[in-house]
């Protein structure tokens, strides 16, 4: 209709053109005719042609088109006068609805039937929105149940107001419920066992599409219990005389079922067929299934589109065995030519520069096309971690063999500004102001500066991270701090003050998209005081200066650095000090850490972790610091132990093992992300005086080892995640508290 109306207004332009074309003059008059209900200055607001202004054509026919689509007109018709140099639009109004009205409705309120239809008093009449209102209102009934519902609509027109009546008449018959669902022809199975597959069922109300549904399930059930040919025919349907119930009856031919017999494959040449074998999850005897023929064939695409081949077609193609019930199935392979990346590009930035997208991308142009490198290009680009949504598009060439690729980026909130306070029996007053950016400058580098207050603790920290530093893939980190804790001693509390201050270089190349190196000096002047006079002959004050050398090898293969869901991580850390580094202290301190990450079913992860270390002296130091053994226990180690208090020696271990599992699961998730997930956890392990006090069982002696387990909540922010546990001790001492919460910042590995 807008369209008629607008070619019909171009026509009456063009009739004047030769006129149009020669007029210099500016316009003097702009009048609209024919409006009724529409206010003239709503059509006015519409028009960009102003009085004193040069006559454009093409302004008019814009204009034309702004007043259709205001919604209030079913046609526009423009009528110039060069002389006078007036332009005239006449209008033709829409009627405006008067009233809605719904006759021999008694299921559904007045009110209920005018929130359904699309038709509103005081709107204008559509004829598009008089049907959807008509589907709308018949899919309310039937979704009670009143299938036999009739509905006429009379619009009554006034047409000297130019408005019109709506009246919908109902009838609405009886609700009618299902009496009774049947299968027909199963003997492999109880036809109770295929009813159960459906949700159509006896006194639910009939949907047409939760039927279909069913039918697709009952056909997935089958095909996944060896039957390939099933047949599950249309159903039935039959009421009781007075239509208050349908009887369904659904026709199944179950076929013979197969086993799976010989499994071949043709027109590979990239892959033999080893390879290819070696990609089934169906294999020859087992009974067929539908579902791990597709995750084969799936399996076959993703390995050619690794090899850039992304227009690979795999289709199987079956030869029953009737006699001895096997299916041979054929995967035929029509490899089609190899793909080469074109033209990359990077949609969507706002803040974040384009350089630190492009360098994520594993893929470079001229390139094989690899699907692979593009997912982990998106893992890589997902782990800067201020990137909400990445979008891949391939989008074709003239040439058959290339296509470009764009990365469609949505960019989150890149930096956070927390503050907190709270109060503890034990802590006291406790609070901290923290300023946390992972995109300065939009150049990814990363700034935390940190003001933690309270009567056991003060800690002033700033930490700068560039992570290409000369636009080497190789970290450069910075790091300044000063820190004073009130430590405990068993369960002496507030026995002593620790404090340290210093500073911190890192340095970390990549070696491979998986394999890093991380070197970090660091030098602090570390001091024990206020010593708690009981303990003054078992604590010794001292003031010292550490000056040592951390190398670190870090094999990463997991999908997501901040929450994974796939792959590993192993670490082996060796920090020296002392020697010819300087300094009053002298020792090295091993530490490994293996976690893993096994993806279950949906979005469940199971995550094991399990982590070592030791410390030990050199001359001229004689025993290992206070400060530099190893202590367990609490939020980061295991949970359901106060930390330095519960587990291990008092006065601290030179030995170390934690073994940790989860096993979390989404709660909330947005822009198909979790920000919200629960996760129940065991952990294991303790501390000891040297690796021969190990003990490998469990019990409250210090020598044994000390399990927890509970359950906790995990909350994704911007540039953290937070995590809430509650944690119970299986081996605790008499006297000692059975659990304990932890609220903290990161993950525990």
């Amino acid at each position: 209709m807008k369209k008629a109306a607008l070619f019909l207004g171009i026509l009456l332009l063009l009739a004047g053109s030769a006129w149009a074309k020669k007029v210099t003059n500016p316009i003097r008059e702009i009048i609209v005719e024919g409006t009724k209900n529409v206010k003239t200055k709503v059509v006015y607001k519409a028009i960009k042609s102003k009085k004193g202004k040069a006559y454009s054509e093409e302004k008019v026919r814009e204009d034309v088109q702004r007043i259709l689509e205001q919604g209030y007109f079913d046609n526009v018709e423009v009528a110039f006068d060069p002389a006078a140099m007036r332009i005239t639009f006449i209008v033709k109004e829409k009627p405006q609805i008067k009233k809605v009205n719904f006759k021999g409705n008694k299921v559904f309120s007045q009110g209920k039937l005018r929130s359904t239809s699309e038709m509103k008093e005081k709107e204008y009449y559509d004829v598009a929105k008089l049907e959807e209102s008509r589907s709308k209102i018949i899919t309310l009934y039937h979704d009670k149940g009143y299938a036999d519902l009739k509905l006429e609509i009379y619009p009554t027109l006034n047409e000297l107001e130019n408005k019109i009546t709506i009246t919908y008449i109902l009838s609405e018959g009886n609700r009618i419920l299902i009496g009774k669902v049947k299968v027909k022809g199963v003997n492999a199975y109880k036809p109770k066992k295929i009813l159960k597959l459906m949700k159509t069922r006896r006194k639910k109300v009939y949907k047409d599409e939760t039927i279909r549904e069913d039918l697709r399930e009952v056909a997935k059930f089958y095909k996944n219990n060896g039957y390939v040919d099933v047949q599950v025919g249309e159903p039935s349907i039959t009421y009781n005389e007075e239509r208050t119930k349908m009887f369904i009856e659904i026709p199944i031919t179950e076929g013979p079922k197969y086993r799976v017999g010989r499994i071949s494959f043709s027109g590979n040449k990239e892959y033999g067929e080893k390879q290819l074998a070696k990609a089934m999850l169906i294999k020859t005897g087992m009974i067929y299934k539908e579902e791990k023929l597709n995750e084969s064939r799936q399996a076959v695409l993703e390995m050619y589109s690794d090899k850039g081949y992304l227009n690979c077609r795999v289709e199987p193609v079956f030869t029953p065995d009737v006699q001895k019930e096997k299916m041979n199935i054929n995967f035929d392979i029509t490899e089609n030519n190899i793909v080469y990346v074109g033209q990359i590009y990077i949609d969507g930035l706002n803040f974040t520069k384009e350089f630190v997208i492009r360098r994520e991308v594993t893929l470079k142009e001229g390139d094989i096309f690899a699907a692979g490198r593009v997912r982990r290009s998106m893992e890589k680009i997902y782990n800067l971690g201020f990137i909400d949504a990445v979008e891949p598009e391939i989008l074709p060439t003239e040439r058959k063999d290339v296509m470009d690729l764009s990365f469609n980026i949505t960019e989150g909130k890149p930096g956070v500004l927390t503050a907190g306070a709270g109060y503890s029996s034990i802590d006291k007053l406790v609070g901290s102001l923290q300023v946390q950016h992972i995109n300065l400058f939009g150049r990814a580098q990363r700034l935390n500066v940190l003001w933690e207050f309270g009567a056991r603790r003060q800690n002033y920290e700033i930490d700068w991270t560039e992570p290409w530093f000369l636009n080497k893939p190789m970290s450069l980190g910075l790091g300044l701090f000063n820190m004073e804790r009130r430590r405990d001693y068993g369960t002496v509390y507030n026995a002593y003050k620790e404090g340290r201050k210093g500073g911190s270089v890192r340095v970390g190349p990549r070696l491979s998209d998986n394999l890093s190196l991380l070197f970090a000096y660091s030098y602090e002047d570390i001091e024990v005081f206020e010593i708690d006079p009981d303990l003054v002959s078992t604590i010794s004050a001292s003031k010292d200066i550490t000056s040592s050398l951390s190398s670190s090898v870090v094999w990463d293969t997991r999908d997501n650095i901040f929450d994974p869901s796939t792959g590993n991580r192993q670490a082996l850390t060796v920090q020296y000090a002392g020697g010819v580094l300087g300094g009053d202290v002298n020792f090295v301190k091993p530490t490994a850490r293996s976690s893993w990450f096994f993806p279950t079913f949906w979005k469940f992860v199971l995550s094991c972790n399990v982590t070592m270390g030791a410390v030990e002296s050199f001359p001229p130091s004689t025993e290992v610091p206070i400060y530099e053994k190893f202590y367990v226990g609490g939020a980061d180690s295991i949970r359901g132990y106060q930390y330095r208090s519960e587990i291990g020696p008092v006065e601290g271990g030179k030995f170390m093992a934690i073994g940790n599992v989860e096993y979390k699961f989404p709660i909330v998730q947005e822009k198909k992300r979790t920000i919200l997930q629960g996760a129940f956890f065991y952990d294991i392990g303790g501390a000891w005086r040297t690796a021969n006090d190990f003990e490998l069982s469990l019990g409250e002696e210090e020598t044994k080892l000390k399990a927890g387990f509970g359950f906790g909540i995990r909350f994704t922010t911007p540039v953290f995640p937070l995590r809430l546990d509650w944690g119970y001790g299986l081996n605790h001492k008499p006297g000692e508290e059975l659990s304990q919460f932890y609220f903290t910042i990161g993950n525990i590995f």
